[in-house]
């Protein structure tokens, strides 16, 4: 299971993915249908969107884009973030750490470690309504 599972939490943890992108800029590629092998819909409503992703050892997934999001990590492992302007950095994912993340711009991930990844992510909705 993916490693980022998104959890709202007390705790509140900033990671720097080395992945900035302007507002005006951001992409919207929607991991649950770039990587489907990889994301499984777990709920949704007006306000989240509750993702279980999972990354088997040495596989990959496809170019996506992630909206701001908790995360909750069920398996952990190493992870290869590739980013599409900028170097790969590599993410220590520890079972059990719940962690905040904002907007993170198209980049695919690679597991590079022994054992599966999984990750729940809940991703926060926009609360605009067009």
């Amino acid at each position: 299971m993916l490693v980022f599972f998104f959890f709202i939490s007390c705790h509140q943890n900033s990671k720097d993915t080395g992945i900035k992108e302007k507002e005006s800029e951001q992409l919207d590629i929607d991991a649950l249908k770039s990587s489907p092998d990889n994301f499984r819909l777990l709920f949704e409503n007006d306000h989240v969107r509750v993702l279980e992703y999972t990354l088997k050892p040495g596989t990959k997934d496809q170019p996506h884009t992630l909206p701001p999001r908790s995360s909750y990590v069920v398996s952990g492992g190493k992870l290869k973030v590739f980013p599409e302007n900028g170097h790969p950095t590599i993410s220590d994912e520890k079972a059990g750490s719940a962690t905040w993340r904002g907007y993170l711009g198209k980049h695919y991930v690679e597991n590079i470690d022994n054992s599966e990844i999984k990750i729940i992510l809940t991703e926060v909705k926009s609360s605009i309504k067009k």
